[in-house]
């Protein structure tokens, strides 16, 4: 696969594999106490029994997760590390039969049509090519399969500033999801929801970052959650404002 790698994509999987090379983390998206996680999973529903892409699978704990709640579970990653990280994981969970995994670019796709119920990830859109791997999940989803993401938004001036202060936490690459990018998502997906997070728990979001196990953060950024819960219950046109946005993207 690698002779078909475009530059942009090198660069991706050189960071990747740099990264978990040296055992370090890369910056997910963790903004808040995590209340988009909850909402996630909830959208997820019952895996029982359906077709899942775990895209973008890193580490495989998500594909571990699927597969012992009875799912078929597919992953792919663009960084060969950690795609071997995961398999050595998922033998020793003895999921081998459950679960596949593959080092595969989102853009090049290799599943067929309509095979997939559910298409899942976290922090992997932005780093991609977006109009053409949108393109892909559209072909491989069943015709009623929807596709679930976690994805930051950079229509924050204080995001665009904590990012421009440090670029070394992310890929060269990535791009935070803008307006423009929405408006492409429903393009292809009309029937796409976006459920925002994290307005005024951005001001915490640096001090999780480096004091994680601190019990007073967590607890301020919890009430500055549902403070913004509140925000975007009354006032939605602040919701592109926010640090996290949920897509649920419905195909059909």
């Amino acid at each position: 696969m690698d002779g078909s790698l475009s530059e942009r994509q090198k660069k991706e999987e050189a960071y990747h594999d740099n990264i978990y090379k040296n055992g370090a983390e890369f910056e997910v998206t963790r903004i808040g106490g995590g209340e988009y996680y909850d909402y996630f999973w909830k959208a997820v529903g019952d895996v029982d029994g359906k077709n899942i892409l775990d895209f973008g699978c890193g580490n495989g704990w998500v594909s571990i997760k699927y597969a012992k709640n009875g799912a078929h579970v597919w992953g792919f990653d663009i960084s060969g590390e950690l795609i071997e990280k995961a398999k050595k994981w998922i033998m020793k969970e003895g999921l081998s039969e459950s679960i596949t995994l593959e080092k595969m670019a989102a853009e090049n796709l290799a599943y067929e049509d309509n095979f997939f119920d559910l298409i899942v990830g976290s922090a992997i859109l932005h780093h991609t090519e977006l109009d053409i791997t949108l393109k892909n999940i559209d072909r491989v989803l069943k015709p009623d399969g929807k596709a679930i993401f976690i994805e930051p938004m950079n229509q924050n001036i204080f995001l665009q500033l904590w990012r421009k202060m440090t670029p070394n936490r992310r890929s060269p690459t990535e791009r935070a999801l803008t307006k423009s990018d929405l408006l492409l998502i429903e393009h292809v997906f009309p029937r796409a929801s976006f459920t925002f997070f994290g307005f005024l728990s951005i001001f915490t979001a640096g001090l999780l970052v480096f004091s994680p196990q601190s019990r007073i953060v967590a607890t301020v950024n919890n009430w500055l959650d549902e403070i913004d819960r509140h925000i975007f219950q009354f006032l939605p046109f602040l919701g592109r404002f926010g640090a996290v946005i949920v897509l649920e993207l419905k195909k059909g």
